[in-house]
């Protein structure tokens, strides 16, 4: 309910209201929210209110009087900086009409800073002796502490939970919870103990104990409340955790229950934070939750006493600073927005709502949450929020009805500062909803994610993503076969190659997503740019990518190790009427998928497409025969005539920073003839205009991190050589390894696998035994693996445990193909395409292959393969030495085994060894 207002207030605009045009309501730091909201203060109640709710509520009162002007209110926010004691609340009846909409604005130049946090300004230096001693000597004297409680801050949250941490921002600035290493991250040494788990289903070790390098943990003893921030086992999950117990002389770190999901790994990246003793570099801060007790390392002198000029340093204390509820026909208009403890802008179900040209930073969530239906963030400056930045979720899937909900010019840069991965800056859900014309940089992981239905994501530039985290997309979606019908359109996605240049994608669908639309797209400098993950009624068309590796790539997982995931996509279709109307004429191609393999990538096109540099393409043999290519045009080098940029120069160099117009075609270009069509390249990325929040904008594009450097070569004068003997018995494909099949199982005659990719020695080392007889090629592995995890047997080469067989007949000529089969300890076989032979010639030599493997225990499997001589197209008695090599992926200590390092792939037969039959 509305605050009550003086009788004068209501008398006097009732009188002076009876006009057309908007009501303008004032509100000021001067202010008092019993005055009347005039522009300034003249005598008795003639003044600005002092709160945005005082005049929220003045509206209230008109309106429930019938006195709101027919061109609705405009509330004018003075300069100033309004520390906000509660959140601003709106309601269904703060709403206005199309005709009379509300709107509240700062005035026009003025910067107005609505803040959800207190200042702190009792800073003293740190005089506590016991304080002093556990602070490093050079941090001495420089940091200082604050008493929250005397400052009526006695909700200090919790350290790590999402939402709901106090922060400390300084300068307008977040500062820095203590944290060690300062910068980057230490590596798990080893891993010790554990409880049972599973990992995608798969049995695996949950391990809450590892140990570490160095002695800085020592200094952590005795800390109260010490936490880890870690990518405990994979590059796109990350995870914080307390730590229990610290033993300095084992060098472990014990963490307390729950343990990450996942369960953690050798090498994983972790960093320790939330201690006393780690604050030593300016910015730096930590909170004594017992004394409220705040300590600071200032980078700059910090305000002091009362009446400070500016709120120099901060804490949140709000959850939110803006909600809305059901309000429709609203404008929220060029404020500042900081410090709140979670989401500060939240407008949920709205209609004809928009917040344009706001700065909204500093936050302990995202930037903004809305739902409902044809409203807008339009214009806005989002960065350092401790989550994403702008989240739209509006449209009713079932009748397809869309929301129209749209970002626009909008620049959201450096987000995603704790929560550090799937936060996108911009997220669309629902039907229907618009990404437009924004900049989105600078952050851990994805730019962009998107679920539901028609969506359009267009004229976008997103560049310095996924920079701390791989297998990640800079747009992402995945695994849902009724999410279909989403375009993505004219956007400029650059310098994107993830953490330590080991790889992302640039639009990523994953596991079986299907009928989305990427064309006319700009990639430069872009690993895996257009990714289509075993889904189908795809298109890659009509796009220029330049520097990447690869353009593009169509997989068929659904048809290998994803194929498990079919009953949850069915699932996901068949709770949606897919087959009445609207649906069944929109997307017709869904009533016969259930009926067509629809685990296979079927229907997808890549069509006139200009690739530069880089790779054109990795496409799965069980894949590429369903794609259909049409006119792509590849070539080397961007001066090259087929064509044509008009430009090529700017165009040169993996840091080079070209803007979207720069990849402009010449008139000439053999391009326009195969029916590539013009890109608007004026039309990507932000624009000038009165609803943006600032201009000109700056925006820092990130080195690229280079690969890890290669090993240095291999340098063999002449290949290692494997004699292979004929077999004396009869060898039965069981899965289990036997003296009499096995040359007595003695590894003197047999090989031992023990080299890395560059030959250096690794174990535990694997035994293997090659055998022949006139029919087929035998191979027996016995691969022990360090039980401390479990072994993985899925059917991903890479991510599970497997052994593979890689041989080539160079003797017969210089590119004769490379053959490659790997087998894995669940029993799954398969013929690859990796090494590059025709597809025909990977079918044959998977056809009669028989492959037996078995889990012996914890430490232990074993595979046997019998290869048919007729299946590698070759006869042994004709066969001279044979290039060859053995690997093993043992993923408990992320190693490749094998028994010649070739110094790059396993399949690299041309620098591994070599076997000759035994005649």
């Amino acid at each position: 309910m509305p605050a009550k207002l003086p009788l004068l207030f209501v008398a006097v605009l009732l009188t002076s209201l009876a006009c057309a045009a908007p009501l303008k309501l004032y509100v000021s730091p001067k202010g008092n929210d019993s005055w009347n909201g005039k522009a300034s203060v003249r005598k008795g109640a003639d003044g600005p209110f002092a709160t945005l709710a005082g005049a929220r509520d003045a509206i209230r009162a008109l309106k429930q009087a019938n006195a709101l002007p027919a061109g609705g209110a405009t509330v004018i926010i003075e300069r100033g900086v309004y520390e906000m004691s509660a959140t601003f609340e709106l309601t269904a009846e703060d709403s206005g009409t199309p005709e009379a909409p509300i709107t509240y604005m700062a005035r026009p130049g003025a910067e107005v800073r609505l803040v959800g946090g207190k200042q702190v300004t009792n800073w003293v230096p740190v005089t506590d002796p016991a304080v002093l001693s556990r602070l490093e000597p050079a941090a001495r004297g420089k940091v200082m502490q604050a008493d929250l409680k005397a400052l009526g801050v006695t909700d200090f949250g919790h350290p790590a939970a999402d939402g709901k941490r106090l922060e400390l921002f300084f300068q307008d600035r977040p500062m820095k919870v203590s944290r060690w290493p300062n910068e980057g991250f230490a590596k798990v040494v080893d891993v010790v103990g554990g409880a049972p788990h599973k990992i995608h289903g798969i049995p695996g070790d949950k391990i809450g104990l590892f140990t570490y390098d160095g002695d800085r943990p020592a200094r952590w003893v005795g800390e109260r409340d010490p936490w880890v921030h870690g990518y405990w086992f994979w590059d796109w999950a990350d995870e914080r955790q307390q730590i229990d117990k610290i033993d300095t002389e084992k060098k472990t770190i014990a963490l307390k229950p729950p343990y990450h999901g996942y369960g953690y790994r050798k090498g994983a990246w972790w960093a320790a934070f939330n201690m006393l003793s780690e604050v030593d570099v300016p910015e730096e801060y930590y909170l004594d939750r017992e004394t409220g007790l705040l300590y600071f390392y200032p980078p700059a002198p910090v305000a002091g006493g009362p009446g400070s000029p500016a709120p120099r340093a901060l804490v949140s204390v709000l959850p939110a600073i803006i909600n809305t509820k059901d309000t429709t026909n609203v404008v929220l208009r060029g404020f500042t927005i900081e410090a709140s403890r979670g989401t500060p802008v939240n407008i949920g179900n709205a209609e004809n709502v928009k917040l344009v040209a706001c700065t909204i930073r500093n936050t302990g969530g995202s930037a903004v949450s809305m739902s409902g239906k044809n409203s807008a963030v339009i214009g806005c400056d989002v960065y350092e929020t401790c989550n994403g930045g702008i989240h739209l979720t509006g449209g009713d899937r079932r009748t397809l009805t869309p929301a129209n909900l749209l970002a626009e010019n909008n620049h959201v840069h450096d987000y995603a500062r704790w929560k550090r991965v799937y936060q996108p800056g911009i997220t669309l859900q629902g039907v229907g909803n618009i990404a437009r014309r924004n900049l989105i940089d600078n952050a851990p992981h994805m730019a962009m994610g998107f679920g539901g239905n028609d969506h359009l994501i267009e004229g976008n530039e997103i560049h310095s993503v996924c920079y701390e985290s791989n297998d990640a997309g800079a747009i992402y979606t995945g695994r849902n076969w009724s999410m279909v019908g989403t375009v993505m359109r004219n956007n400029y996605l650059h310098h994107i190659n993830g953490r330590e240049g080991k790889g992302c994608v640039g639009m990523y669908l994953d596991d079986q997503f299907g009928g989305t639309q990427m064309t006319g797209n700009i990639y430069f400098n872009v690993t895996r740019a257009a990714m289509i993950g075993g889904g189908r009624n795809c298109s890659i068309d009509n796009n220029i990518f330049v520097g990447c590796v690869p353009a593009t790539h169509v997989d068929a997982r659904g048809l290998g190790w994803a194929a498990g995931g079919q009953p949850g996509m069915v699932k996901s279709l068949t709770d949606l009427p897919y087959k009445e109307s609207p649906w069944k004429e929109k997307y017709p191609w869904l009533l016969t998928l259930l009926d067509d393999e629809p685990m296979a990538p079927k229907y997808n096109t890549i069509a006139r497409n200009i690739a530069v540099g880089g790779r054109w393409g990795d496409f799965e043999g069980k894949a590429k025969p369903l794609v259909t290519f049409t006119d792509n045009t590849i070539v080397d080098k961007v001066d090259d005539p087929a064509v044509q940029f008009a430009t090529p120069g700017k165009l040169a160099g993996v840091n080079s920073t070209p803007l979207a117009t720069d990849f402009a075609l010449k008139p000439t270009s053999p391009e326009w003839k195969l029916g590539f069509k013009p890109i608007p390249m004026d039309q990507i990325g932000l624009y000038k205009s009165p609803d943006r929040a600032s201009w000109p904008v700056v925006s820092h594009v990130r080195t690229m991190e280079a690969p890890p450097p290669a090993a240095k070569a291999l340098s063999r004068k002449t290949l290692v050589v494997a004699p292979v003997a004929k077999a004396k018995s009869p060898i039965t494909i069981d899965g289990k390894l036997t003296p009499a099949e096995w040359c007595g199982l003695d590894p003197a005659r047999g090989l031992t696998l023990e080299q890395g990719f560059s030959g250096e020695k690794i174990t535990p080392a694997s035994q293997a035994w090659v055998l022949y007889d006139a029919d087929a090629l035998y191979v027996a592995m016995d691969n022990p693996v360090n039980p401390k995890f479990p072994i993985r047997p899925g059917n991903t080469w890479g991510q599970d445990d497997a052994v593979e067989i890689a041989l080539a007949n160079f003797a017969a000529g210089k590119n004769a193909p490379i053959i490659v089969l790997r087998g894995f300890p669940s029993g799954h076989f398969e013929s690859s395409e990796e090494a590059g032979a025709p597809p025909a010639v990977v079918k044959k030599a998977g056809t009669g292959v028989q492959y037996k493997a078995q889990i012996v225990d914890s430490k232990r499997w074993v595979a046997e393969w019998r290869v048919p001589w007729a299946s590698l197209g070759l006869d042994p008695a004709k066969l001279g030495k044979l290039n060859f090599n053995l690997s093993v992926r043992k993923t408990a200590d992320d190693q490749w085994v094998e028994w010649q390092g070739t110094n790059g792939c396993t399949w690299q037969v041309d620098n591994a060894g070599l076997m000759e039959l035994v005649k």
